[in-house]
């Protein structure tokens, strides 16, 4: 596989000889197709970062941010604007974040994000379900995660979140509080939200991140649980909550016995219900973004690289919007482990990828808990793999790194697109 440096050198060589020898024609035509070879190799080579929301609630940690962008050549900006269910930029639709409430009352972090990091491209950053990270209510009443709102995940035995304690969410491997994907006056709100952030930001995209259940133990003692008992006869509760690899082979070839049969049976249309919630919210902000977004507003999920485990776990069906083209791209979050298993985990999600889908893959590398060399590593697997692009968790973490920023990036870009790459028979 050539490198820019071997492209370079191959053509100021052939290009030498062509004007000497006899056969001048033919190697001239053999440097311009290595020419257009290393530039399709490279083409797709794009990086973006991921910006929490704390580094960019000053205008002096947004000037930092787009800064350390522009010179580390980042191509792209993810910036969370909702983070719990608030809005980082001026809004009707959701409440001022607590984070700020000491900052000017004009402060807009989106708009001076968009203003000092022009003319790179940035997405908006918006947490789906996750309403609330912490044990101590929000302070407005009206905040969508508050105690009694409506649309509250509960769990088995009908406890909302709201009322788990520090050693419950701990207990559940829970991030805080989440809002209830079954629940259609979410589902409202939350793309309100999405169409007032359209019409009033140039924003490049709508990224979604969190747009899954919590876990297979949550939103079977709701109202799509009472639906489900109401349609099938049974209790979601009663049945098996984790499904692995081996049952669903022993059901698919008929050698379970007929009671675990009906079981199983019944937890996979449970799962697909569930997962069912979760797209239509999606199918709902696609819908959105295309009657407001001019055409110019493109749609993208972060979602699990385990596409097993993200829709048994979380009905969090990416495989199905890929394969529908009902987003624009995909950034499998592949952060922890070894580069191996970075590596098995893009190859996964790459082998779901439908032929010739205009859909986008960006590897989600955990440039936080990694050196640049590690980085490198797994961006080249990227590129074994065919991605368009690596996206680095996050600019914020890199900025105060002991390596520059810049480290990364290079390591990044560095990857060859293998996939890209076609040899020309002369």
């Amino acid at each position: 596989m050539p490198t820019r440096k071997n492209c370079r050198q191959s053509a100021h060589y052939v290009f030498r000889r062509g004007k000497r020898g006899k056969r001048g024609l033919c190697f001239l035509l053999f440097a311009l197709v290595s020419l257009l070879c290393c530039t399709a190799s490279f083409a797709g080579t794009r990086t973006a970062a991921w910006v929490i929301r704390f580094d960019v609630d000053s205008e002096k940690k947004i000037d930092a941010i787009c800064t350390a962008a522009r010179k580390g050549g980042f191509d792209e900006l993810l910036v969370q604007v909702r983070g719990r269910a608030d809005a980082f930029y001026r809004s009707d639709r959701a409440p001022r974040p607590e984070s700020l409430a000491d900052a000017p009352p004009d402060f807009d972090p989106l708009a001076r994000t968009l203003a000092q990091c022009a003319p790179l491209s940035v997405q908006a950053w918006l947490n789906v379900y996750y309403l609330w990270g912490d044990t101590t209510p929000p302070k407005n009443p009206a905040h969508p995660g508050s105690p009694g709102q409506p649309w509250i995940l509960s769990d088995d035995e009908g406890r909302p979140l709201t009322a788990y304690s520090e050693f419950d969410l701990k207990r559940n491997w829970l991030e805080g509080v989440f809002a209830d994907p079954a629940s259609p006056e979410y589902r409202k709100l939350f793309v309100e939200v999405v169409r007032e952030l359209i019409t009033r930001y140039p924003v490049s995209g709508i990224h979604l991140d969190f747009i899954r259940y919590p876990g297979p133990s949550f939103g079977r003692s709701g109202a799509l649980g009472r639906e489900f008992t109401q349609k099938m006869g049974i209790d979601p509760r009663l049945l098996p909550e984790h499904l692995s690899r081996d049952m669903i082979f022993d059901w698919l070839y008929g050698r379970q016995a007929a009671a675990d049969r009906v079981l199983t049976t019944g937890a996979l249309y449970w799962k697909e219900m569930r997962a069912a919630q979760v797209s239509v919210l999606l199918h709902d902000v696609r819908r959105t973004i295309k009657e407001y977004g001019g055409g110019a507003v493109t749609l993208s999920t972060a979602v699990f690289p385990d596409p097993g485990q993200a829709y048994l776990e979380n009905g969090q069906d990416w495989l199905s919007w890929s394969a529908d083209e009902q987003i624009d791209a995909l950034y499998p979050m592949a952060y922890f482990g070894s580069s191996q298993r970075v590596g098995a985990q893009l190859q996964e999600v790459a082998a779901g990828r439908k032929k010739g889908s205009r859909v986008k893959m960006w590897a989600g590398l955990g440039a936080y808990i990694k050196d640049s060399r590690q980085i490198a590593e797994e961006a080249q697997l990227a590129g074994n793999n065919g991605y368009d692009g690596i996206a680095l968790f996050s600019l914020g973490h890199l900025l105060h790194g002991s390596e520059p920023v810049s480290a990364y990036t290079d390591a990044a870009k560095s990857f060859t697109r293998y996939a890209s790459y076609k040899s020309v028979p002369l």
